[in-house]
Protein backbone atom coordinates (compact mmCIF):
# COMPACT_ATOMS: atom_id res chain seq x y z
CA UNK A 1 0.00 0.00 0.00
CA UNK A 2 1.16 3.71 -0.67
CA UNK A 3 2.15 5.42 2.20
CA UNK A 4 0.19 9.17 2.06
CA UNK A 5 1.37 12.30 3.36
CA UNK A 6 -0.15 15.90 3.49
CA UNK A 7 1.31 18.12 1.25
CA UNK A 8 2.04 21.90 1.86
CA UNK A 9 3.33 24.39 -0.02
CA UNK A 10 6.78 24.34 1.95
CA UNK A 11 6.77 20.78 2.51
CA UNK A 12 7.05 18.43 -0.64
CA UNK A 13 8.04 15.45 -1.12
CA UNK A 14 11.10 15.12 -3.99
CA UNK A 15 9.83 15.22 -7.25
CA UNK A 16 6.22 16.00 -6.02
CA UNK A 17 4.78 19.97 -7.25
CA UNK A 18 2.42 20.98 -4.08
CA UNK A 19 -0.79 22.09 -5.01
CA UNK A 20 -3.19 24.89 -2.95
CA UNK A 21 -5.72 23.51 -5.17
CA UNK A 22 -6.89 19.99 -4.44
CA UNK A 23 -8.23 18.72 -1.08
CA UNK A 24 -6.64 14.85 -1.70
CA UNK A 25 -3.67 14.05 -0.16
CA UNK A 26 -0.88 12.57 -2.28
CA UNK A 27 1.82 10.10 -2.12
CA UNK A 28 5.63 10.85 -2.99
CA UNK A 29 6.52 9.69 -6.39
CA UNK A 30 8.13 6.93 -6.89
CA UNK A 31 11.21 6.53 -9.19
CA UNK A 32 9.42 5.50 -12.46
CA UNK A 33 6.75 8.50 -11.83
CA UNK A 34 9.45 10.52 -11.74
CA UNK A 35 10.93 9.39 -15.18
CA UNK A 36 7.68 9.66 -16.71
CA UNK A 37 7.33 12.89 -15.77
CA UNK A 38 10.46 14.05 -17.70
CA UNK A 39 9.81 11.88 -20.80
CA UNK A 40 6.41 13.46 -21.03
CA UNK A 41 7.69 17.06 -20.52
CA UNK A 42 9.68 17.64 -23.97
CA UNK A 43 6.48 16.58 -25.17
CA UNK A 44 4.17 19.24 -23.17
CA UNK A 45 6.88 21.42 -24.06
CA UNK A 46 6.45 21.31 -27.90
CA UNK A 47 2.54 22.20 -26.99
CA UNK A 48 3.25 25.11 -25.23
CA UNK A 49 5.88 26.35 -27.81
CA UNK A 50 4.24 25.90 -30.44
CA UNK A 51 2.93 29.09 -33.07
CA UNK A 52 -0.30 29.13 -31.86
CA UNK A 53 0.06 29.78 -28.39
CA UNK A 54 2.93 31.91 -28.65
CA UNK A 55 1.35 34.27 -31.10
CA UNK A 56 -1.31 34.16 -29.04
CA UNK A 57 -0.01 34.76 -26.45
CA UNK A 58 1.62 38.03 -27.86
CA UNK A 59 -1.38 39.03 -29.40
CA UNK A 60 0.04 38.33 -32.43
CA UNK A 61 -2.37 35.71 -34.06
CA UNK A 62 -4.73 36.80 -36.63
CA UNK A 63 -8.80 37.11 -35.94
CA UNK A 64 -9.21 34.25 -38.47
CA UNK A 65 -7.29 31.81 -36.34
CA UNK A 66 -7.95 32.59 -32.86
CA UNK A 67 -11.83 32.02 -33.86
CA UNK A 68 -11.12 29.22 -36.05
CA UNK A 69 -9.44 27.57 -33.00
CA UNK A 70 -11.51 28.12 -30.65
CA UNK A 71 -14.54 27.31 -32.82
CA UNK A 72 -12.78 24.01 -33.94
CA UNK A 73 -11.31 22.51 -29.81
CA UNK A 74 -15.35 23.51 -28.94
CA UNK A 75 -16.84 19.67 -29.47
CA UNK A 76 -13.66 18.58 -27.51
CA UNK A 77 -13.94 20.67 -24.64
CA UNK A 78 -18.02 19.48 -24.49
CA UNK A 79 -16.85 15.85 -24.89
CA UNK A 80 -14.26 16.38 -21.77
CA UNK A 81 -16.64 15.07 -18.95
CA UNK A 82 -18.13 11.84 -20.89
CA UNK A 83 -14.37 10.58 -21.49
CA UNK A 84 -13.82 11.27 -17.67
CA UNK A 85 -17.35 9.66 -16.65
CA UNK A 86 -15.88 6.55 -18.61
CA UNK A 87 -13.29 5.79 -16.09
CA UNK A 88 -15.45 6.01 -13.02
CA UNK A 89 -16.19 2.19 -13.08
CA UNK A 90 -12.81 1.44 -13.71
CA UNK A 91 -11.38 2.77 -10.48
CA UNK A 92 -10.05 0.32 -7.87
CA UNK A 93 -10.56 2.29 -4.55
CA UNK A 94 -12.49 4.93 -2.79
CA UNK A 95 -10.02 7.71 -3.48
CA UNK A 96 -10.00 7.45 -7.12
CA UNK A 97 -13.83 7.16 -7.67
CA UNK A 98 -13.72 10.68 -5.92
CA UNK A 99 -10.94 12.24 -8.11
CA UNK A 100 -13.16 11.32 -10.91
CA UNK A 101 -16.54 11.93 -9.62
CA UNK A 102 -15.17 15.77 -8.32
CA UNK A 103 -13.46 16.15 -11.88
CA UNK A 104 -16.79 15.20 -13.86
CA UNK A 105 -18.63 17.84 -11.92
CA UNK A 106 -15.60 20.79 -12.66
CA UNK A 107 -15.58 19.81 -16.50
CA UNK A 108 -19.59 19.96 -16.93
CA UNK A 109 -18.99 23.49 -16.82
CA UNK A 110 -16.17 23.93 -18.96
CA UNK A 111 -18.92 24.18 -22.34
CA UNK A 112 -20.36 26.65 -21.14
CA UNK A 113 -17.79 28.38 -19.77
CA UNK A 114 -16.03 28.16 -23.54
CA UNK A 115 -19.09 29.59 -24.93
CA UNK A 116 -19.13 32.11 -23.43
CA UNK A 117 -15.51 32.93 -24.17
CA UNK A 118 -15.91 32.20 -28.15
CA UNK A 119 -19.21 34.78 -27.91
CA UNK A 120 -16.54 37.66 -26.54
CA UNK A 121 -14.50 37.05 -29.55
CA UNK A 122 -17.94 37.17 -31.87
CA UNK A 123 -18.73 33.45 -32.54
CA UNK A 124 -22.20 32.89 -32.03
CA UNK A 125 -23.94 29.61 -30.71
CA UNK A 126 -24.91 28.45 -33.67
CA UNK A 127 -21.80 28.72 -35.60
CA UNK A 128 -20.28 26.04 -32.56
CA UNK A 129 -22.88 24.22 -32.65
CA UNK A 130 -22.27 23.44 -36.24
CA UNK A 131 -19.01 23.31 -35.92
CA UNK A 132 -16.90 20.78 -38.40
CA UNK A 133 -13.70 19.89 -37.02
CA UNK A 134 -10.55 19.23 -39.81
CA UNK A 135 -9.12 16.36 -40.06
CA UNK A 136 -6.36 16.89 -37.11
CA UNK A 137 -8.80 17.72 -34.81
CA UNK A 138 -11.18 15.02 -34.91
CA UNK A 139 -8.06 12.44 -35.45
CA UNK A 140 -7.28 13.94 -31.32
CA UNK A 141 -10.99 13.41 -30.62
CA UNK A 142 -10.82 9.63 -31.50
CA UNK A 143 -8.02 9.09 -29.86
CA UNK A 144 -9.31 10.52 -26.18
CA UNK A 145 -12.36 8.14 -27.07
CA UNK A 146 -10.13 5.05 -28.30
CA UNK A 147 -7.41 5.30 -25.13
CA UNK A 148 -10.76 5.94 -22.94
CA UNK A 149 -13.18 3.10 -24.20
CA UNK A 150 -10.27 0.65 -25.09
CA UNK A 151 -7.41 1.53 -22.46
CA UNK A 152 -6.86 0.81 -18.93
CA UNK A 153 -7.70 3.28 -15.76
CA UNK A 154 -3.79 4.03 -15.39
CA UNK A 155 -4.04 4.42 -19.57
CA UNK A 156 -6.71 6.85 -19.87
CA UNK A 157 -5.53 9.42 -16.79
CA UNK A 158 -1.90 9.88 -18.45
CA UNK A 159 -3.15 10.51 -21.69
CA UNK A 160 -6.12 12.56 -20.86
CA UNK A 161 -6.14 14.14 -17.46
CA UNK A 162 -2.07 14.50 -17.02
CA UNK A 163 -1.01 15.18 -20.19
CA UNK A 164 -3.67 16.91 -22.20
CA UNK A 165 -5.23 18.85 -18.35
CA UNK A 166 -2.09 19.42 -17.29
CA UNK A 167 -1.05 20.95 -20.42
CA UNK A 168 -4.08 22.76 -20.97
CA UNK A 169 -2.75 24.32 -17.55
CA UNK A 170 0.48 26.03 -19.58
CA UNK A 171 -1.52 27.20 -22.14
CA UNK A 172 -4.05 29.15 -20.55
CA UNK A 173 -1.35 30.85 -18.29
CA UNK A 174 0.02 31.61 -22.13
CA UNK A 175 -3.06 32.83 -23.90
CA UNK A 176 -4.22 34.84 -21.22
CA UNK A 177 -1.00 37.09 -21.42
CA UNK A 178 -1.93 37.92 -24.65
CA UNK A 179 -5.74 38.41 -23.99
CA UNK A 180 -5.31 42.14 -23.17
CA UNK A 181 -4.07 43.12 -26.99
CA UNK A 182 -7.51 41.37 -28.26
CA UNK A 183 -9.73 43.51 -25.70
CA UNK A 184 -11.09 46.26 -27.26
CA UNK A 185 -10.00 45.29 -30.88
CA UNK A 186 -12.51 43.90 -33.84
CA UNK A 187 -15.30 44.69 -31.22
CA UNK A 188 -14.03 42.08 -28.53
CA UNK A 189 -14.53 42.43 -25.08
CA UNK A 190 -13.03 40.29 -23.13
CA UNK A 191 -15.04 40.73 -19.47
CA UNK A 192 -14.18 38.55 -16.45
CA UNK A 193 -16.81 36.55 -17.85
CA UNK A 194 -15.63 35.58 -21.09
CA UNK A 195 -12.16 35.32 -19.62
CA UNK A 196 -13.21 32.62 -16.79
CA UNK A 197 -12.39 29.40 -18.65
CA UNK A 198 -8.64 30.65 -19.30
CA UNK A 199 -8.75 31.61 -15.68
CA UNK A 200 -9.80 28.88 -14.02
CA UNK A 201 -7.03 26.71 -15.98
CA UNK A 202 -4.67 28.60 -15.01
CA UNK A 203 -5.18 28.05 -12.01
CA UNK A 204 -6.69 24.43 -10.68
CA UNK A 205 -5.34 22.62 -13.32
CA UNK A 206 -2.57 21.94 -11.47
CA UNK A 207 -4.18 19.82 -9.05
CA UNK A 208 -5.31 17.82 -11.56
CA UNK A 209 -2.64 16.04 -12.95
CA UNK A 210 -1.54 15.83 -9.21
CA UNK A 211 -4.91 13.80 -9.01
CA UNK A 212 -3.75 12.13 -11.74
CA UNK A 213 -0.74 10.70 -10.90
CA UNK A 214 -2.14 9.28 -7.56
CA UNK A 215 -4.41 7.68 -9.62
CA UNK A 216 -1.77 6.01 -11.93
CA UNK A 217 0.59 5.08 -8.97
CA UNK A 218 -2.40 3.17 -7.62
CA UNK A 219 -3.15 1.14 -10.89
CA UNK A 220 0.01 0.81 -12.40
CA UNK A 221 0.75 -2.73 -11.08
CA UNK A 222 4.00 -3.90 -13.47
CA UNK A 223 6.42 -2.83 -16.08
CA UNK A 224 4.61 -3.21 -18.49
CA UNK A 225 1.74 -0.65 -17.65
CA UNK A 226 4.50 1.68 -16.75
CA UNK A 227 5.90 2.00 -20.19
CA UNK A 228 2.37 1.68 -21.36
CA UNK A 229 1.33 5.14 -19.62
CA UNK A 230 4.60 7.12 -20.74
CA UNK A 231 3.82 6.27 -24.74
CA UNK A 232 0.43 7.13 -24.01
CA UNK A 233 0.81 10.81 -22.75
CA UNK A 234 3.59 10.72 -25.21
CA UNK A 235 0.98 10.16 -28.03
CA UNK A 236 -1.54 12.76 -26.11
CA UNK A 237 0.39 15.29 -27.01
CA UNK A 238 1.86 14.41 -30.24
CA UNK A 239 -2.04 14.48 -31.57
CA UNK A 240 -2.82 17.32 -29.27
CA UNK A 241 0.38 19.80 -30.94
CA UNK A 242 -0.60 18.28 -34.78
CA UNK A 243 -4.28 19.20 -34.02
CA UNK A 244 -2.97 23.02 -32.61
CA UNK A 245 -0.67 23.48 -35.42
CA UNK A 246 -3.21 22.48 -37.95
CA UNK A 247 -5.51 25.43 -36.83
CA UNK A 248 -2.76 27.78 -37.02
CA UNK A 249 -2.54 26.83 -40.69
CA UNK A 250 -5.76 25.88 -41.87
CA UNK A 251 -7.21 29.73 -40.77
CA UNK A 252 -4.12 31.70 -41.64
CA UNK A 253 -5.48 34.76 -43.49
CA UNK A 254 -2.97 33.47 -46.31
CA UNK A 255 -5.45 30.48 -46.83
CA UNK A 256 -8.27 32.69 -47.19
CA UNK A 257 -10.52 30.44 -45.30
CA UNK A 258 -13.57 32.16 -43.13
CA UNK A 259 -14.60 31.10 -40.15
CA UNK A 260 -17.78 33.46 -40.10
CA UNK A 261 -20.02 35.43 -42.59
CA UNK A 262 -18.95 38.45 -40.37
CA UNK A 263 -15.99 40.94 -41.62
CA UNK A 264 -13.21 41.93 -39.57
CA UNK A 265 -10.94 44.19 -40.27
CA UNK A 266 -7.30 44.81 -38.53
Amino acid sequence: MLSVVHLHPTHAPTGQVPSKSSKHHFSPHPDWIQDYIKDVEPYQKRVWQCRLVEETSRGELSLCQMRGWLIQLYPFIETFPQWIALNIAKAPDALSREILIDNVRIEKWHAKQWRQMTEAFGISGEELDATQVIPEVEALTHYMWSINLRGSLAESMSAMTYAVEGTTQGIAREVLKGFPKYDGRYGIRLSKRACAWMNNHSRYDEAHPLEALEIIKRSTLHDDMKRNVTQVAQRSMEYFLMALEACYEHFSPTKGVSVSPHEYAA
